[in-house]
């Protein structure tokens, strides 16, 4: 009996059509939590974790060195977790490039540390020398909109 062999051409075909579900299933994925980066990037906003960033990093090019728990002691927060919740936003708001996020190596050698700085979009999301930015357009096209159903 002679042995049974997958073609090349046919292992190919299988791999492009297993990367192709894959990349459907993650674009279907972002289509359905569309509202996540919006909301988050408002709560930031609101909360000037953006500004945080800027004036802490040096400018809105500075490298990554604040932590989340740096930002969460400039908030004006009592809630223990505050440096938890304000991390998951920052790994969003850097899986978006609208910050940068560098991990490092702790002390023991094997604890993680993700370090966060402003990326190139957040020159257009805080202040500028006028006191403006896109900022308010973001809140605004956040905001709820109650008028419709008065029409």
């Amino acid at each position: 009996m002679g042995s049974v062999g997958l073609d090349t051409e046919a292992v190919t075909q299988m791999k492009n059509c297993v990367n192709e579900e894959d990349e459907a299933c993650k674009h279907a994925l972002q289509l359905v939590a569309s509202s996540i980066l919006p909301m988050t990037l408002k709560a930031a906003i609101e909360l000037d974790v953006l500004e945080i960033l800027v004036k802490g990093c040096g400018g809105p090019s500075g490298k990554p060195i604040m932590t989340a728990s740096d930002v969460a002691s400039h908030l004006k927060t009592n809630n223990p977790q505050a440096a938890e919740m304000l991390e998951r936003m920052l790994k969003l708001l850097s899986s978006y490039d609208v910050i940068k996020c560098d991990v490092e190596i702790g002390d023991s050698g094997n604890k993680v540390e993700q370090r966060y700085g402003p990326a190139p979009v957040c020159k257009w999301l805080t202040k500028n020398e006028d006191g403006v930015s896109m900022a308010a357009l973001g809140l605004m096209n956040q905001d709820k909109a109650s008028s419709y159903g008065e029409l």
